[in-house]
């Protein structure tokens, strides 16, 4: 089995937002009481019934919370810990994986913003010989570098699993990528990657003259006061951390400890969905990025990936061509999915703890889509 297959992330098609779902009302196993702070006109317990739904299907866990405008609400169902007592909390951090890029493709547009790179610079002025091919920043903000995906080159998900608990340099990953064919020449079509992200990290630390957890602690988690979000710089992971489990076969495997470091800049961070939407409301009102760099990200191509932000279509107006941006995050253990209005006021971020082995053709990313869906569509103005 590829690797690939089993931390790709998947591109969101904007036919997932679009259309109503149903979901079950039966109470689940172990489900947590909801936290609502001043939850307005959002309906909440169809977004709680979603929840439910979907660990009634087979996660362990199941969190979420919801923003419109100034009024949020937050639940919960399943467990902490498969076999536990101890009910999920919205509150608890979570690995988002591939949600970390937007993170780092907004460092890399502040540095954009005060004049120290540019977005059609090449990698080479930047940082010389690393790359033998002439590939530009917005080519790795895109995924259209063809640099080719370090994952690639594992061939079997035991073979990563024994890599995960290995401190690996980014030199180190590069450098397995680059042992691997190119996917495409530079520009010429989208083909993600995860080793894109890697160099734009570099990047971003060499300019910074730091290390990127540091730079994305400077510049986007402690201006925007994400208490609960880190750059993790080894296996461990904080004790109130749900558990994140890879499901296969009917079993699950604990996966919640692992070193960080062979995800680095593409898919590293621990956050909770609170400071998710804190992150994507302040990305995109323009409190981290100005409005023109903000619509930089926000442009619409064909592979619906953006500068680091996938798009999809606005739950509340299907058919109307209206967008919502955030990214999906394809986990070890853990996935994420947090998308917003343009605008960043209507937002739902939602994370479950049960992956399979290829998230393709995961059973749960139904019941999480209709989650999603759900929760959009909680906000709808009536």
């Amino acid at each position: 089995m590829s690797t690939l297959r089993i931390l790709a992330a998947l591109t969101v098609s904007t036919s997932l937002l679009v259309s109503g779902c149903t979901s079950s009302d039966e109470p689940s196993a172990g489900q947590a009481a909801t936290t609502t702070t001043s939850s307005g006109n959002i309906r909440t317990d169809d977004v709680q019934a979603a929840l439910d739904a979907l660990v009634d299907a087979g996660s362990v866990a199941a969190v979420a919370q919801v923003r419109d405008g100034e009024a949020s609400w937050s639940g919960a169902a399943g467990l902490v810990e498969r076999g536990g007592t101890e009910p999920a909390s919205a509150d608890a951090p979570v690995r988002i994986a591939s949600v970390t890029k937007p993170m780092v493709a907004a460092a890399v547009l502040q540095l954009v913003d005060e004049g120290k790179l540019q977005l059609d610079q090449p990698v080479e002025e930047l940082l010389p010989g690393l790359l033998p091919k002439p590939v530009t920043v917005r080519q790795l903000l895109d995924h259209t570098s063809g640099l080719p995906d370090y994952l690639n080159g594992f061939d079997s998900a035991a073979a990563i699993s024994a890599r995960s608990s290995d401190i690996v340099t980014d030199d180190e990953l590069i450098a397995d990528a680059l042992s691997l064919p190119w996917t495409t020449e530079p520009g010429s079509e989208f083909v993600y990657s995860n080793t894109n992200y890697v160099v734009l990290g570099r990047i971003v630390a060499d300019l910074d003259g730091t290390t990127i957890g540091q730079s994305l602690q400077d510049r986007i988690f402690d201006p925007l006061a994400m208490t609960a979000t880190t750059y993790p710089t080894d296996a461990a992971i904080a004790d109130d951390a749900l558990h994140g489990y890879v499901l296969e076969n009917g079993s699950y495997t604990d996966v919640t400890d692992y070193d960080a470091s062979i995800w680095s800049s593409g898919a590293a961070v621990v956050s909770t969905v609170g400071d998710l939407n804190t992150f994507f409301r302040g990305l995109l009102d323009g409190t981290l990025i100005p409005a023109n760099l903000v619509q930089e990200m926000q442009v619409v191509s064909p592979s619906g990936y953006g500068l680091g932000l996938l798009l999809g279509g606005d739950a509340c107006n299907p058919g109307s061509g209206e967008l919502v941006f955030g990214q999906r995050g394809n986990g070890f253990g853990y996935s994420t999915l947090a998308f917003a209005s343009p605008d960043g006021q209507r937002q739902v971020a939602l994370t479950w703890t049960s992956t399979a082995a290829d998230p393709a053709t995961d059973p749960l990313y139904e019941y999480a889509s209709a989650a999603l869906i759900t929760g959009l569509e909680s906000t709808c103005p009536e």
